[in-house]
């Protein structure tokens, strides 16, 4: 039998006040510095902390009863009673348009060469049309602040997508994670999305909602290093996939469970029967409209998604 290393995230968290519950005072309106306490916001945009608190509030308040909350989209709190939110997106017709970014201090730098893992919880207010395919996280070792309101000027390490969707539509909490390799010495986080808007891959929802941006709710951000320890069994499958308007080819280590085609609306556009091999490859339907498509397969529970347009 072969010893593999099988990755426990039971570590403490190391981000502080993951949840916003620590506030500090309200007197000002300073977010999200004056409604969370360690939280920032990386450039002079102004990311929204909310608070389900129908007795105290901190931040802006999460009113069932108020018309422009449910307009905007009412959403209780994932843990506790509050949860930050930021405007991601603006369509590919944008260009310098606002950028919200949440930022903190871990509690102790990330060592180099150890694993960790980064989730959040991700909601989509319903009252906003356009939904994007990830979040990023980025990891640096000094805290990150620049004078204007758009896009920041480096890059994450990590890029959170909903394992259920190619896009972030979800109006329920749904928890996105992903692992990251550290570099060394990383002790600050900054969350939001890091492209201009055209380079954004995003969609419109329809119906069209009044709001035509990408906005959404964030809860419960952890960091936890993985703790590796020794057990028996086989080694895991791979899979490697490629995919381009006319082909999609894979080489695997067992035959593929799934093969979904989506459209840039999210759909399942094309599924093939023919998946009886490790490895192989298929046509793409000539059909197909111009656009931006996404590939998905599956494999002993791993997945893997390649993108092509066309």
């Amino acid at each position: 039998m072969n010893l593999a290393l099988a990755a426990m995230a039971t570590a403490q968290n190391l981000v502080s006040n993951p949840s916003f519950e620590d506030t500090t005072h309200c007197n000002l309106y300073q977010p999200p510095f004056e409604e969370a306490v360690g939280w920032f916001s990386a450039n002079l945009a102004t990311p929204d902390i909310f608070d389900c608190d129908t007795v105290e509030p901190c931040g802006t308040f999460m009113d069932p009863s108020d018309p422009g909350i449910q307009a905007k989209g009412f959403r209780t709190a994932y843990h506790g009673s509050r949860f930050a939110g930021g405007f991601h997106w603006y369509g590919t017709d944008s260009l310098g348009s606002a950028r919200d970014y949440i930022t903190s201090k871990l509690a102790t730098g990330l060592e180099a060469g150890r694993s960790y893992r980064v989730s959040l919880f991700c909601a989509r207010p319903k009252g906003h049309r356009r939904a994007i395919d990830h979040i990023g996280v980025y990891f640096g070792p000094d805290s990150v602040h620049e004078p204007h309101t758009t896009v920041l000027g480096v890059t994450p390490q990590v890029e959170l997508r909903d394992p259920n969707s190619s896009f972030l539509v979800d109006t329920n909490w749904v928890e996105l994670v992903d692992t990251l390799v550290a570099q060394g010495n990383e002790r600050w986080l900054v969350i939001g999305t890091f492209l201009d808007d055209p380079q954004v891959n995003g969609i419109d929802l329809p119906p069209l909602f009044p709001q035509p941006k990408a906005y959404y709710y964030i809860d419960a951000v952890s960091v936890t290093p993985l703790i590796a320890e020794a057990i028996t069994e086989q080694p895991g499958g791979y899979l490697h996939l490629t995919a381009t308007p006319e082909e999609v080819s894979w080489s695997s280590s067992r035959p593929l469970e799934t093969l979904l085609l989506f459209d840039a609306a999210g759909r399942v556009v094309w599924q093939p029967d023919f998946l009886s091999t490790a490895t192989g490859s298929v046509d793409v339907p000539g059909s197909l409209a111009q656009g931006h498509y996404t590939v998905v397969a599956m494999i002993d529970g791993q997945r893997v998604v390649v993108r092509f347009i066309k």
